[in-house]
């Protein structure tokens, strides 16, 4: 109303721009495929299909983002968007919470994707680590970007641009806002750059 520019102060990703970052990419089967999953019943549930490049480059190609749906109807989903059968996909990182027992179910969400054949992966983070992570694909520090995203990616895309710090704090927080609509798919992105740049185990030999 006012005609002044939106301000970028707040948000996490500054540095985004969907005039680089956006750009209409497809399923490539000459490059292995993963997927990426963030949990969620009230909060939305995400998966997103991604593919690294040979130069590096994260390509998302994909995402399906639901609310109110129970596991075995996301699995349905997840294998009709999938362009390749389940046993191709290289591999599904998700949320290590996903592993506590539900009280109620005795059972939890990632044993019932293990039990309709989707082999899922994750290890513990901290949020900083990879949101740093996804600093670096957005500009590395010799300016590059790493990072392309569909555009069948809206969701993805809105969070990229929207994902901010909390406002009203007097105390400026590291943390960014989780309003259980910006920071689940950048949860689900966390979770795939985290597990796919793991870093090898090392070990020592006796010479």
């Amino acid at each position: 109303m006012l005609c002044f520019r939106p301000s970028l102060d707040n948000v996490v990703f500054g540095e985004f721009d969907p005039a680089v970052h956006v750009q209409p990419i497809d399923y490539d089967p000459n490059l292995p495929l993963y997927r990426a999953l963030d949990f969620g019943f009230v909060n939305p549930f995400v998966c997103l299909w991604i593919q690294v490049d040979r130069s590096g480059v994260v390509r998302i190609v994909d995402e399906y983002v639901r609310s109110r749906a129970t596991i075995d109807a996301h699995v349905a989903q997840m294998k009709a968007r999938t362009p390749v059968p389940e046993e191709q996909v290289t591999s599904t990182f998700c949320d290590p919470a996903g592993s506590s027992v539900n009280d109620i179910t005795g059972t939890s969400v990632i044993r019932e994707l293990r039990a309709f054949g989707i082999n899922v992966r994750s290890r513990r983070s901290g949020i900083l680590e990879g949101i740093e992570l996804i600093r670096r694909a957005i500009r590395s520090g010799d300016g590059q970007s790493k990072l392309v995203i569909s555009p069948r990616c809206p969701r993805l895309i809105g969070a990229m641009e929207c994902y901010h710090y909390p406002e009203s704090s007097r105390i400026p927080s590291e943390l960014p806002l989780k309003d259980g609509l910006y920071d689940h798919p950048i949860d689900a992105l966390r979770y795939f750059l985290i597990n796919h740049t793991r870093p090898a185990k090392t070990s020592a030999r006796r010479y």
